[in-house]
């Protein structure tokens, strides 16, 4: 439908493809841009993600997207779309936050990839604005749409889904707009179906985080609330459900601990976004969870050996 042969597409990504089709919820974001970019060079389609969010909908994503279509309202389906992605996709969180107001739903990709991740951003945003217009109107747009990668020659199709605020080459992918909406209605919605559903994907959800390692899962705590401040592992544990005492044995058995897991992902969030995008290093900071900029210089070059300026200028003599 999306002008792609997929006979083609096999014989041109073979390894990637056959796991798409075996087991697309465990695909790691290089695996995920490889074959986006080439769908996009073999429709000739600059801009095929955007294109996958008119073609696929949410009846085409199994029980996630039955859960997302019977959710009464906005934000209950926003909110069962956070906490059932794992079901979905593995590679990537989703997380919707409210203040003073306004409502950002946030993409995040759990590793950094090599490639563009251009139609993979716009598709996953954009298929979460077709959500939201279920229960608003066909012409709904955000208030305003970040994006990681770089900004297209012709925004045209970008500014008729997202509307004209757009920011490319920023730190997050996300999408701001009115808290209001979440308390919108969507009619079509069946709550009996829905909590059906609900059982289903809670055993879903289950299995696959059995699968996952300890450490995985506080890496995921750990991204999911890392711009609210430094946290700690006794938060992180009692999420879990854990003593703080378990915690570190367990990670200690997986050959790591908190804070080494916790560095580790400061590291590769400020070490991306400085290297890819031009963002202010003091927003920088904020987004991985340091309030002061001296703190997060420290931090910084504790764990690069550089000051972010330095990182920084340094990556832009490489690429330059």
């Amino acid at each position: 439908m999306g002008g792609v042969d997929v006979q083609e597409l096999f014989r041109r990504l073979p390894k990637q493809m056959d796991l798409a089709t075996r087991a697309p919820e465990t695909l790691t974001p290089d695996v995920v841009n490889a074959i986006l970019l080439e769908c996009a060079s073999l429709s000739a389609d600059d801009n095929f993600g955007l294109r996958m969010v008119e073609l696929a909908g949410p009846s085409d994503l199994g029980i996630y997207g039955y859960l997302l279509m019977n959710a009464p309202t906005v934000g209950e389906a926003l909110e069962i779309a956070c906490r059932y992605y794992p079901t979905f996709y593995l590679g990537a969180t989703l997380r919707l936050s409210v203040g003073r107001g306004v409502a950002r739903l946030t993409y995040r990709t759990k590793a950094r990839s090599a490639l563009s991740a251009r139609h993979d951003n716009e598709w996953s945003l954009g298929f979460f604005v077709q959500v939201i217009r279920r229960g608003t109107s066909a012409d709904w747009t955000p208030a305003s749409a970040s994006f990681t990668h770089s900004a297209p020659e012709d925004m045209s199709e970008q500014i008729q889904l997202f509307g004209a605020n757009l920011h490319f080459g920023q730190a997050t992918n996300c999408i701001e707009f009115p808290a209001d909406v979440l308390r919108c209605r969507v009619s079509e919605a069946d709550p009996s179906l829905l909590r059906v559903l609900l059982q289903q994907a809670d055993g879903l959800l289950h299995r696959v985080q059995k699968e996952e390692t300890l450490a995985d899962q506080v890496r995921l705590l750990i991204l999911e609330h890392l711009d609210k401040g430094p946290g700690d592992a006794a938060g992180v544990a009692r999420k879990l459900r854990m003593s703080v005492s378990t915690l570190k044995r367990r990670l200690k058995q997986e050959g790591t601990s908190y804070r080494e897991l916790r560095d580790g992902v400061v590291r590769n969030l400020s070490q991306s976004a400085l290297r890819e995008t031009q963002v202010p290093i003091s927003e920088i900071a904020m987004r991985v969870g340091y309030s002061e900029l001296s703190a997060f210089d420290r931090a910084f070059n504790r764990l690069a050996g550089m000051t972010p300026r330095q990182y920084r200028a340094t990556q832009a003599r490489k690429t330059g």
